[in-house]
């Protein structure tokens, strides 16, 4: 959707990641807790050790555990307890949660409030898009949890790192230009191929950064059920806090790309039970307190 050509589009985005560097990556911890948790030969100690190494990050990891979310028989007091009583996968769900909610929020400034709009959204496409692979089957849950929380990273890093000022874009957008069309007028690239060249940097499997990459291209040349599910629940999340403004479930199936519902195998009646799961999933939001 990007108003340039993709050479220039990636002449912008080299221009503004080396601009940034190190300042917009994850929390090397979150990094080792990804690496650690993705492998079988890892034993729960070295997890346990390497969390409580940061003890910031191990307060937020026990303060998220602690939540209703999470519906606990008793409260964790020790590192230890979660990753015994929720598992390696949620331990680095709950990780990716704390990191990224760090390269969204960073320090209060001006814009603080617009990070923290787009931050509610990105948790609820992530909860929408777990909820979707648990209904479809053809995603680990964990990794659509992922996708979705990751795919709009590249609007933090615009707006904190990049010139000029975003509220650029806002001005665009108010006149009618769709909000990757402003981006990559102002900036040269939008914030879909900032994000996906961002995961690139930080290591990410080409799965994850395709998805953030491409979540807001038409017609992807290798459409697959990570990207699908990653671009029906963003729809998703925008419908659940917007509203349907009245429309039959018929009407809402034209809001989604044919191609993504193809390939999730979504009819019009399994893509409406699927949205309103993913409802009741994000009215569970609020239990994770802060996040």
């Amino acid at each position: 959707m990007s108003a340039l050509p993709h050479n220039d589009s990636a002449q912008a985005v080299d221009a503004i990641l080396r601009g940034v560097g190190d300042l917009a990556a994850l929390p090397q911890v979150v990094y080792k807790v990804v690496e650690l948790t993705g492998s079988t030969m890892t034993a729960a100690q070295e997890l346990e050790r390497t969390i409580s190494v940061d003890p910031g990050f191990s307060s937020k990891i026990l303060m998220l555990a602690n939540s209703a979310y999470y519906a606990l028989p008793r409260k964790l007091t020790s590192i230890s307890e979660a990753v015994t009583m929720l598992g390696f996968k949620t331990v680095r769900q709950l990780a990716m949660t704390i990191g990224v909610f760090e390269v969204f929020i960073g320090k209060n400034d001006a814009n603080s409030l617009r990070r923290r709009t787009w931050w509610r959204h990105s948790v609820d496409t992530a909860l929408c898009a777990q909820t979707l692979a648990r209904i479809t089957g053809m995603v680990p849950h964990d990794e659509a949890y992922t996708c979705g929380l990751l795919h709009d990273i590249g609007k933090p890093i615009l707006d904190r790192y990049a010139e000029p000022p975003y509220e650029e874009v806002t001005v665009l957008v108010e006149a009618g230009m769709d909000a990757v069309r402003a981006e990559a007028r102002i900036y040269g690239c939008d914030h879909a191929s900032l994000g996906g060249a961002a995961a690139v940097q930080w290591g990410f499997p080409e799965t994850l950064c395709q998805s953030i990459r491409e979540h807001h291209v038409a017609d992807p040349e290798r459409p697959t059920a990570r990207l699908a599910t990653t671009v029906v629940a963003n729809v998703f999340a925008k419908l659940i806090v917007d509203g349907a403004s009245g429309e039959e479930e018929s009407e809402i199936v034209q809001r989604f790309p044919a191609w993504a519902l193809s390939t999730l195998g979504l009819d019009e009646l399994k893509l409406n039970n699927a949205l309103r799961a993913s409802r009741e999933a994000v009215a569970t939001k609020a239990a994770m307190g802060a996040f």
